[in-house]
């Protein structure tokens, strides 16, 4: 996820340095958008191979055949000549994405018992937020170019790494490997008694395939349409809060607002308390009720954009904003620790939490689809959005913060603590 994590923070450091007038690649502010942007489309392109794909190859495969378009569109990237060329390298890089965060979620979700399954799938976030903090630290100094090659490394260190690793017991099961799987069961969980588990597994997986018709099986049954409206909702909300057009144009939001400080450096600032506060909130997913957590950090990024966009809109009707140009930088800080909280990692816990295994792979496919169009939707927009004022940017997605705490508040249910299979009643027992 380190891998991942590296994609979305290139944008910071490189889009500055390709805007300048001696950029070896001369582009217009329209065109850098499209190469933050276009990431994400190739994200969405690369969550729907992986619905097709990760049941048939496991979710190991499908997360080592990730790093080979992760290389190549790094390595475009690096010795890229034209605009054009970035934008191809980007969507690339974004197919990576696409296929490692739909497998990597399912992964962690299936080999975790429950008592730490949210620990465990918070630190994928944790990963993904140091490698984004890698980019903002390592590419203020180097070039374009430099900063790629130096990112290459990362999806080989993943690959690496992986490569040891079991495949998902629930997969294993599904294709009737059924000794393979209590070994990894034993392998996981460290003990030879793992027989409640595996009857549970059995049981949950017999009855999945039973009733495997794809969509239609996520649509047409209650507590399957609940499960993609709360993964949905949550995952509009956390891309609609301006997550990623923070994470996109970090650097130049602090340098539009004329504080005394380099961007850059307050960039690296915000990067390193974003991987602290990650570090902390994947401790609280399983101690805490996640619908709380993600009510506070939904109220918090409201109050921390709509700060931001108050110093903005002070600016633009030519208050005097001498005394606060800290506003900006103690708000997004403030952004980061809420966001942290809940909003970065729990829509993603609950996405590998609340679809039974014969729609999980078609749930999660939606899921990521919507994260990377909605993503893709305010990458792009934001900077022209931010032309009519920063503050109008800023205030939009502060009322979708408050949007969240009353969606969060009615449709959300608690997955703290319960086994996917209790987690399966609970939905069903909702009525759309």
């Amino acid at each position: 996820m380190t891998s991942y994590g590296a994609f979305f923070g290139w944008s910071s450091p490189s889009l500055p340095l390709l805007l300048q007038e001696d950029s070896p690649i001369r582009m217009t502010k329209d065109q850098a958008t499209w190469v933050s942007s276009v990431f994400l489309l190739g994200g969405a392109m690369g969550a729907l191979i992986c619905s097709y794909i990760v049941n048939i190859l496991g979710r190991k495969r499908v997360l080592l055949f990730t790093v080979i378009p992760a290389l190549l569109g790094w390595m475009i990237i690096a010795f890229a000549t034209s605009v054009w060329q970035l934008i191809i390298g980007r969507f690339i890089c974004g197919i990576s994405n696409g296929h490692g965060y739909v497998s990597a979620h399912m992964y962690i979700g299936e080999i975790s018992p429950a008592n730490i399954r949210g620990i465990l799938t918070s630190a994928l976030t944790v990963a993904s937020k140091f490698g984004l903090f890698t980019e903002w630290v390592v590419g203020p100094f180097l070039s374009v170019r430099d900063l790629a090659l130096v990112s290459c490394t990362l999806p080989i260190l993943f690959f690496a790494a992986l490569i040891w690793f079991p495949e998902s017991p629930y997969h294993l099961m599904r294709h009737g490997k059924h000794d393979e799987a209590v070994t990894v069961l034993v392998q996981l969980r460290g003990t030879v008694d793992v027989s409640k588990e595996v009857d549970t597994i059995e049981k949950y997986i017999k009855i999945d395939l039973a009733n495997n018709n794809g969509l239609w099986e996520l649509l047409s049954v209650s507590g399957n349409r609940k499960a993609l409206l709360v993964v949905l909702g949550l995952l509009v909300v956390q891309q609609w809060s301006g997550s990623l057009a923070i994470l996109s144009y970090a650097e130049l939001i602090f340098n539009s607002a004329n504080s005394e400080f380099e961007g850059k450096y307050v960039t690296m600032i915000v990067g390193g308390v974003q991987v602290i506060c990650a570090v902390m909130s994947a401790t609280l997913g399983d101690r805490f009720e996640r619908r709380t957590l993600l009510m506070i950090s939904a109220f918090g990024v409201s109050v921390s954009t709509f700060l931001v966009g108050l110093f903005f809109f002070l600016r633009n009707v030519q208050e005097n904003v001498d005394n606060i140009t800290w506003l900006p930088a103690v708000a997004l800080l403030l952004y980061i620790i809420v966001y942290a909280i809940g909003l970065a990692a729990i829509p993603f816990t609950m996405m590998s939490e609340v679809f039974p295994t014969n729609v999980k792979a078609m749930g999660s496919m939606i899921g990521m689809l919507c994260t990377n169009l909605c993503a893709f939707i305010v990458a792009l927009t934001y900077q022209s959005i931010a032309s009519h004022g920063e503050y109008v940017a800023f205030w939009l997605f502060s009322a979708v913060g408050i949007a969240g705490v009353l969606f969060i508040y009615c449709y959300v249910p608690e997955t703290r603590g319960k086994t996917l299979q209790e987690i399966q009643d609970q939905l069903h027992g909702y009525k759309l």
